[in-house]
């Protein structure tokens, strides 16, 4: 089996997830799912939904469900504004 170079995603999901089973590291390291815990997981943490705690030397996660209604909520009110906007400029375009 050929052995393929690992993105830079790829590596830090391999070193936060060392010791956990290897079919649950292997699904985490894989190339989309690393790349998509890098980047969204930061944006969770900065926008208040997901917060991260210490346990001694294991982290710990939680989920704020008000907080992740109400960027849920303005994600919504912000495509609905986005689609206005773009139907305006596509009516202005016609003219």
């Amino acid at each position: 089996m050929a052995h393929h170079k690992q993105t830079f995603s790829q590596q830090i999901i391999g070193l936060v997830t060392y010791g956990m089973p290897a079919p649950v590291r292997q699904v985490l390291t894989s190339r989309w799912v690393s790349l998509l815990i890098v980047v969204v997981v930061p944006i969770l943490i900065a926008s208040g939904v997901v917060s991260l705690s210490w346990n001694g030397s294991r982290p710990g996660f939680s989920l704020n469900e008000r907080r992740a209604e109400q960027v849920e909520r303005e994600a919504e009110q912000e495509t609905l504004r986005a689609a206005q906007e773009l139907r305006s400029l596509q009516d202005a375009r016609r003219r």
